[in-house]
């Protein structure tokens, strides 16, 4: 009897294990293709997307371009760090915003990194109520920037909108940041979110973004935070590169693609992210793998 257990158990667990196997679950990337001038590519069809998981090419199913709505989170320094910037600052993040919401019904919000995350614009499509949000950006005499603590309560807010498409637009100086958040939890938070961080940095000449470890930790999450999720960082030299530095998101936002792919019920998911290419030569392609909405740690 227990013998005849035994068997019934293991082909129970071969059964389940095979229906598990045969299953596939749909995945959706947005996905910015650029060329070589970082311009949008347009024109694409579902044969012309690659997608792999772990080195293993996945099925294609819809590729095309999206007209989903996008949730915009920016996060604009306003510390003592963008005095000398504040007009110019001001001007391109204006712009930024009412365009996003004018011309593709982006629902935006604006957020302060002055010494802790301050919300000076809740969510919303007025282009009026927007245009008015961006004359509240003041630089705050002896304030500093918490960056990671704004990336983590952005990434909080988004729980509680269901919106599949979502992005963090960043713009900031180089320096210290006084978070309290570890560098490597806003890393982990920023790979499970579903949400694109972009980051326009406005350098100077000072190494001033290695002068101590909170610096370089900052800048580590620019640049790991941005390449992991699809997004774009710029090292704009100047804060009057600003306004055109926006314009190029603005326009990799409106031009990305929705693909879709089947992944193979497994039983180990897998270990990394989707790699997502063009077969087309000199493109280069970013996507955001859509997530399930999971509480931020």
């Amino acid at each position: 009897m227990r013998t005849r257990g035994l068997r019934l158990a293991l082909a129970l667990a071969i059964a389940a294990s095979s229906t598990l196997l045969a299953q596939t679950t749909e995945q959706t990337l947005y996905v910015s293709v650029l060329d070589k001038a970082n311009h949008p590519v347009t024109g694409l069809a579902v044969s012309d997307f690659v997608v792999k998981e772990d080195g293993v090419a996945r099925e294609v199913l819809r590729a095309g371009r999206t007209a989903d709505p996008i949730d915009l989170a920016i996060l604009v320094d306003n510390s003592q760090a963008i005095q000398s910037y504040v007009n110019d600052v001001r001007k391109a993040v204006g712009s930024f915003m009412t365009r996003m919401a004018g011309e593709q019904s982006a629902s935006v919000a604006l957020i302060g990194m002055a010494d802790r995350p301050t919300g000076l614009q809740d969510y919303t499509s007025s282009v009026a109520v927007l245009q008015k949000a961006s004359t509240k950006i003041f630089a705050q005499p002896g304030a500093g920037t918490v960056f990671q603590d704004s990336i983590n309560d952005a990434l909080k807010g988004f729980k509680a909108r269901p919106n599949p498409r979502k992005a963090i637009v960043v713009i900031t100086t180089e320096g210290t940041d006084f978070s309290n958040v570890h560098y490597q939890r806003t890393l982990e938070n920023l790979a499970t979110s579903g949400v694109a961080l972009h980051v326009l940095v406005i350098t100077n000449r000072s190494n001033e973004a290695f002068r101590d470890e909170q610096a370089r930790d900052r800048a580590y999450v620019f640049d790991q935070g941005t390449s992991q999720t699809g997004g774009r960082r710029q090292d704009l030299l100047s804060s009057m590169a600003l306004a055109p530095g926006l314009d190029q998101v603005a326009e990799d936002l409106a031009s990305q693609y929705k693909v879709v792919y089947a992944r193979p019920g497994e039983l180990i998911p897998p270990k990394a992210g989707p790699e997502i290419a063009v077969k087309r030569p000199d493109t280069t392609a970013r996507g955001t793998l859509v997530r399930p909405v999971t509480p931020i740690a």
